[in-house]
This record gives C-alpha cells, sequence and structure tokens, in this order.
C-alpha cells in the first residue's frame, strides 16, 4: 500500500468492520499514509460517530491493533460520512473527498433471508439499487470497485455449485438476497466496463467468529446460523420448552469462513489482478453435526429433525417457522451435492502462509463464545 486511499461501506457490519480493522494497519504499516473515507449512517439512538466508537471496545478490537495509534488514525486518516445509502446525495459525498482519487470497498448490505414482501423491497433498495445507485454517483472519482458479493452466487436450492454467478430461473434462488447477489454482480462488472473502472468480485459464504487472530471466537453480530441458536437460548431463558421438530436435510452443510480470514484474503487482493475470489472454506460442516452441537452447548434436549415442515405445529414450532426459520429452512434443506466443492485455489494461492482454518474443529468453541454471551451483539444492528 502506498498513500492508499479507500471509501469503505458497511464498517459496523461483520465482516466490514475486519475489513476496516485490517486497513487501519495497512497504513499503520505504511507510516500513517493513506486515507480511509467511512460511509455509515447514524440511527436513532446511536450517531455515526458512536456507532465507529463501539468498533474499538475492547471486547470485539483484534490485539493487533493494539500497537497502533488508533487515536492518530482516527484523527489524520479516518473520515465518516453520515450517509444512507439508499438516499445518498452527491454533494454530501464529495464534499468530504478532496482532491484524491479512491477504491471503493462496497461491502454494506442487508442479510435479510426472508421471501416475503417485505424481505423482497428490503434487499431491491438497500442490496441492489443501493450499490448501482452509489457506483454511478461515485464513478469518477474511483480507480476501483471491489464488491463484496456472497458465495450462494454460485449455488442453487438443490445444492448445485456453478462456475460463474450465472443468472437462473426465479425457482432456482433460496430467496431475493441470493437473486439480487448474482443480479447486481453482473451489473456491477457492466456499469464499471462503461465506465473503465477496474473491478473486482469477493464472494465469502457464512461469515464466523475469528479464528486467525486474538481474541478468537469473536464476532460483532450473532447473524445467520447464529440466530438459530438464538431463538432456542432465548426461548429456553424464558422458560418456553416445548418439544421442537425442526425441518432438516440430513446431508445440508454449513460453509463456514472465519471473518479475520476473510477479510486479510479481501485487503490482500485489493492491489492484486484479481477479478473474482471465492472466501469459502472447501467442504461444508454438515448439519447433522452443527445443529445438535448447538443445542447441545444450549442445553435444549427436546427436538427431532423431520424432511418437511411438520403440519399442526405447537405454538413454539409456529414462532420458530415464522421468524428464525422462515430465514434458514431453505439453507438447511439444500442438500450437498455429491462430492460438491468450492474452487479456492485463488484463495489458497493468496494466504499460503496462513492457510484455510479448520472451522469443523472449532465450531465448538465459536457456538460456545455465543452462549456465553447470551447472543448479545457486541455491536447494535
Amino acid at each position: 500500500m502506498n498513500n492508499a486511499n479507500y471509501i469503505l461501506t458497511g464498517s459496523t457490519g461483520i465482516l466490514g468492520s475486519h475489513i476496516m480493522y485490517e486497513l487501519l494497519l495497512a497504513i499503520h504499516n505504511n507510516n500513517y499514509n493513506g486515507r480511509l473515507i467511512l460511509m455509515l449512517r447514524s440511527r436513532k439512538d446511536k450517531t455515526c460517530a458512536e456507532r465507529f466508537d463501539e468498533l474499538f471496545c475492547d471486547d470485539i478490537t483484534p490485539d493487533y491493533l493494539k500497537g497502533v495509534d488508533t487515536q492518530r488514525l482516527r484523527n489524520n486518516n479516518i473520515t465518516l460520512i453520515d450517509m444512507d445509502l439508499r438516499y445518498i446525495n452527491e454533494a454530501d459525498v464529495t464534499s468530504h473527498l478532496g482532491s484524491q482519487q479512491y477504491h471503493l470497498i462496497h461491502c454494506a448490505a442487508s442479510v435479510n433471508l426472508g421471501t416475503n414482501a417485505y424481505a423482497f423491497e428490503e434487499i431491491r433498495h438497500n442490496n441492489y439499487l443501493g450499490t448501482l445507485n452509489l457506483i454511478h454517483i461515485l464513478h469518477s472519482r474511483l480507480t476501483k470497485v471491489s464488491y463484496v458479493s456472497t458465495a450462494f452466487s454460485l449455488s442453487d436450492k438443490n445444492g448445485e455449485l456453478h462456475q460463474t454467478a450465472e443468472t437462473r430461473n426465479d425457482e432456482d434462488y433460496r430467496n431475493y438476497y441470493e437473486k439480487y447477489k448474482v443480479q447486481t454482480e453482473h451489473e456491477v462488472e457492466q456499469i464499471c466496463d462503461a465506465y473503465g473502472l477496474p473491478w473486482q468480485i469477493f464472494r465469502p459464504s457464512i461469515i464466523c467468529g475469528r479464528l486467525v487472530d486474538y481474541p478468537h471466537h469473536v464476532i460483532p453480530k450473532f447473524l445467520v446460523f447464529y440466530m438459530f441458536g438464538a431463538f432456542f437460548y432465548r426461548a429456553k431463558a424464558m422458560q418456553n420448552v416445548q418439544h421442537v421438530r425442526i425441518a432438516m436435510n440430513a446431508s445440508s452443510g454449513l460453509n463456514l469462513i472465519p471473518v479475520d480470514y476473510a477479510a486479510k484474503a479481501i485487503v490482500r487482493a485489493l492491489d492484486k489482478d484479481i477479478k473474482e475470489l471465492n472466501l469459502v472454506s472447501k467442504k461444508n460442516v454438515p448439519n447433522i453435526y452443527t445443529i445438535p452441537e448447538m443445542l447441545r452447548l444450549i442445553g435444549w434436549t427436546s427436538y427431532e429433525f423431520m424432511e418437511q415442515v411438520p403440519e399442526n405445529q405447537n405454538p413454539l414450532e409456529k414462532l420458530y417457522y415464522r421468524t428464525v426459520g422462515a430465514q434458514l429452512n431453505t439453507y438447511l434443506g439444500t442438500p450437498e451435492a455429491p462430492d460438491a466443492e468450492f474452487n479456492i485455489n485463488t484463495l489458497n494461492d493468496l494466504m499460503h502462509d496462513i492457510g484455510e482454518p479448520q472451522v469443523a474443529s472449532h465450531f465448538t468453541e465459536l457456538c460456545q463464545y455465543a452462549v456465553e454471551r447470551g447472543f448479545a451483539n457486541p455491536l447494535q444492528n
């Protein structure tokens, strides 16, 4: 990195926060040369500056930043822009950019895996239209665009893996999140080519806690598969314990990637001639292990697995299938294709000195971290 300037969206998110940590370390190692523009928005209970400050609490900041003058970085190298990407205002953004050109790392996205009308509107406006609008508005100030998509743009609801994020029939997508990630990938490429901008597509699978940097197992928000555990943890805490029939395909699995490993790979790839990078583990962790293990750690024993969503549901089952189940059913029900493996050759070359973390071997500790904290997010949503 030589006097690199970056615009990063999603810095208060799971992966975005760790991309930010890695960029701060890189600026520190570059003798504090470089500028980092963070686009984040205030909420009703917190300003964007307060949300940014939360990223440096002792519970989640990686140990490698302890030897870095983060206050100097925050004073001299970081600019916060309070902005909702759905309603981005060109003048408000460009007034903060000075005369420099920037590399855009677009990580912000809604992770709504639902299939209802609300999910459609949220995903279409936030993830799809927001991304395209951002690039159109900033294109004259950019040197490159790196877009964070999802590894699930490469797989369909039958568990089949594809070599590219090819457009498929609507019924082949599990949800609007996947559909619009694929569509956004294609349009990011087209827009950048039209503007003469280099582009990259990063495709992480399901993000789990840290396994490279200390403290291990840390994750800023308990989303996706953690939500499953959170549901049963809270039901147990409220003494709402009933027998639950969980719809799951016995051959399904979770492809998990540690958040710090993914963030390191992204930052390493930024100045490389890498068009597409799959940030995934070579193999899934089988759900016949993950789900019982999560429930064991919570202390939930009254359950069974079903091939289909059960009928005649009891009150707790109705709540489960209306909330968490509505988002996770299609993943728990997606079988793993025989001998299915993501292509991770580029990732292995990029991370040759670290090697692929063995998530399956540490799954218990990752879940135990969440259970011990009551699945309470260190960062607010």
